[in-house]
Parts: C-alpha cells; sequence; structure tokens
C-alpha cells in the first residue's frame, strides 16, 4: 500500500512541474503572436478573432487554456475575464497593482514561471496584460516598481508590445483598479 502511495504521490509531483514549466521559447512565441496581431485584418472589436491573442498568448507561454469559452465557442473578452478570474478556483488573487508588495509578489511568481495576469474592468472595455519572467522597474507615472510585462490592445494596436514596464498598459489613475492574479498549480 505505501508503494501505491508513493507512485501516486510522485506522479502528482512529476505532473505539477511539467503544469508549472514555461515555455522555453515563450519570447519568440509572444513576438510571433504580437506580430500576427499587429497584422490582424479583422474589423476590431471585443468579439473579433483579433481579441484572442492575450489567451492564445497564455496557452502559447504556459499552456493554461483557462480564458477560452467552449460554451462561448470564443475568447473571453476582457471584462469576461475579469469576471471569470474573481470566481476561479484556479487563479489566486494577488493584490491591487497600487501596492508594491503586490507588484513585488507578481513578479516573483512569474520568475517562477507561473501565469500572472493583470486585468482591469472597465465600464464598457477593460485590458489584461500577462506579467512575464523578468525584473521590477521603476515607474514614472505609478511612482512604483513595477512587473515586465505583455500587452495586446485591440483598440491601439499600434501601442501593443512585449517586454515593458507593467504601467504601459493600464493608466496610473487606474492602478488602484487593476487586479493581478497568480494561476494555481
Amino acid at each position: 500500500m505505501k508503494t501505491i502511495y508513493a507512485i501516486l504521490a510522485l506522479l502528482l509531483t512529476s505532473h505539477a512541474v511539467t503544469a508549472q514549466e514555461l515555455n522555453p521559447n515563450w519570447k519568440s512565441d509572444l513576438t510571433n503572436m504580437l506580430h500576427e496581431f499587429l497584422q490582424c485584418n479583422e474589423p476590431i472589436d471585443d468579439i473579433s478573432p483579433c481579441n484572442k491573442f492575450v489567451s492564445e498568448a497564455l496557452q502559447s507561454a504556459y499552456g493554461v487554456n483557462d480564458f477560452y469559452s467552449t460554451e462561448k465557442n470564443r475568447h473571453l473578452i476582457a471584462n469576461e475575464i475579469y469576471s471569470y478570474l474573481k470566481t476561479s478556483s484556479k487563479w489566486t488573487l494577488l493584490g491591487k497593482a497600487s501596492d508594491q508588495n503586490t507588484l513585488n509578489n507578481a513578479q516573483g511568481y512569474a520568475n517562477l514561471k507561473k501565469a500572472v495576469v493583470a486585468v482591469y474592468k472597465g465600464d464598457v472595455h477593460g485590458h489584461i496584460a500577462l506579467i512575464l519572467p523578468g525584473t521590477l522597474s521603476q515607474s514614472s507615472t505609478w511612482n512604483l516598481k513595477v512587473p515586465n510585462s505583455a500587452s495586446f490592445f485591440i483598440y491601439k494596436p499600434n501601442k501593443s508590445y512585449i517586454g515593458k514596464k507593467m504601467s504601459f498598459a493600464f493608466s496610473s489613475t487606474d492602478k488602484d483598479k487593476v487586479l493581478l492574479y497568480g494561476r494555481n498549480y
């Protein structure tokens, strides 16, 4: 019986390690996705195919497909992702982006190769950014050290980026409304 428990523990441990592994090609994959996003010729609105890139980036980099709805047969939009994260047992609220400890924890979590997102719920349209491995950088607009990130802007595609401060993704006036979540493994 002890042998069976040992084998089960080993299998569960090896599965957990696999789930935490960041795709070693994440930078080039995200760069290719950004290029594809900038070439997107579909009319851009909340449910256009151009809105899929954050969800697909999370899938590509971390193997996490949480932001695709089989019921809706499409990727979730930012405000739907915000609602999903608030109720999901798969994600843990790290805190508000206006808190330096939250930002430190988010960057540390990402550096452990775990998926982290920053999400803002707007009145009409929200926004989401991925927190990437890297280092905290001082933001002159936020007066905080902020994590490394990637962001795809649906309505301002030329503003989209990979590898910039999270403060590029959200205004300083909204930082108290931006929530950071880490994926549970």
